[in-house]
């Protein structure tokens, strides 16, 4: 390599320098002051269930107990909710006060104690920084009855300031030797819009297959209402009910009905943050029809994710769908099951 080639590289490598320096320390410009005494510089990732997710200059990532934390500071933008459901909007200040932070609102510094936060969610101004979510994969097969399963989900959570949209999918596909191939997909696009306090309005769009109850597919959309009712370090429990228009296509025949359902919803998250971090999630729905007289649609799941590694987690779910008047008059009124798998959170 010749000099003349030695000094542009020495100048790219300089001003590369510069550019990594300056990101990391854009983004990790955070600072958490602990009771002891000691400090430290980072960034603030969230806070949740008492326990904070500070990634540190040295990479790692640590999670920060709150009863540890005598306060802290960043400059960037916030969702801040407390425990009587209130939300504001803000960065932090630091607080001369053991165990409080000042939340600074654009036209007020609010001193607050820690122990009234519940959560703190960064407001990033990047398309991909504001994603978050978690992907699973199973497979299972038994050479005796020669059944193979497949299933994978997935939850992805796009945040905004008074928004947040959720992408849900859901596949598990069935084959046996001599057998018809059995399948239940879903997925569902929903936007919820955050009211006052605890409550949030929602708007949904789904489809769905299901094979066991004769639903080649099931289009709907509809509009709803809901509350955080609970919403702790530990729990969290929702409710919604509002209204679904349905286009629906059975197995056996090509036309289509449109339904028009009520849905009453429900959702409890349980929470441990201790090693092993257990994370169970329920939700219950149920749609009374409104159009096909005594009528009633129910699915209800669980799912119990224990950490593994980081953000590596081992999965077991359990579904139950029920439909008294399934679309095809041969199919089944139940379908159930029961899925292992590996996921991932990020």
């Amino acid at each position: 390599m010749n000099q003349h080639n030695i000094k542009y590289l020495q100048i790219f490598l300089f001003f590369a320098f510069i550019i990594v320096v300056s990101t990391a320390t854009a983004q990790k410009n955070d600072t958490v002051y602990f009771l002891n005494g000691d400090r430290v510089s980072g960034e603030i990732k969230s806070y949740k269930y008492g326990y904070m997710n500070y990634k540190t200059y040295g990479v790692s990532t640590v999670d920060i107990k709150y009863d540890k934390i005598a306060t802290f500071y960043s400059n960037k933008n916030y969702e801040i909710i407390f425990k009587d459901g209130r939300r504001r909007f803000g960065s932090f200040a630091k607080s001369h006060l053991d165990q409080f932070v000042n939340i600074v609102t654009t036209n007020d510094t609010i001193l607050t104690p820690l122990i009234e936060v519940i959560e703190i969610t960064p407001i990033k101004n990047r398309f991909w920084k504001r994603l978050s979510g978690n992907v699973d994969l199973g497979y299972s097969y038994s050479k005796a009855s020669t059944v193979s399963q497949l299933n994978f989900s997935s939850n992805l959570k796009y945040q905004q300031k008074n928004y947040f949209t959720r992408l849900q999918l859901n596949s598990n596909i069935t084959d046996q030797k001599n057998q018809d191939r059995t399948d239940k997909n879903d997925a569902s696009l929903s936007i919820y819009r955050r009211l006052k306090k605890s409550w949030f309005g929602l708007g949904t769009f789904s489809s769905e297959r299901n094979s066991e109850l004769g639903l080649d597919l099931r289009l709907q959309g509809g509009l709803g209402v809901g509350n955080e009712i609970v919403h702790t370090n530990s729990n969290n429990l929702l409710a919604a009910l509002g209204v679904m228009v349905n286009k629906e296509w059975s197995i056996d025949t090509t036309e289509a009905r449109v339904n028009v359902d009520g849905f009453v919803g429900v959702s409890y998250r349980l929470f441990r943050f201790k090693d092993p971090e257990i994370d169970i999630t329920s939700n219950f729905i149920t749609y009374p029809s409104f159009t096909v007289k005594n009528r009633w649609r129910i699915n209800f799941d669980i799912k119990v994710k224990i950490e593994i590694i980081n953000d590596m987690y081992f999965s077991l779910s359990f579904y139950d769908n029920y439909d008294s008047e399934p679309a095809s008059d041969a199919a089944s009124n139940n379908d159930f099951g029961v899925t292992t798998s590996l996921g991932y959170s990020f």
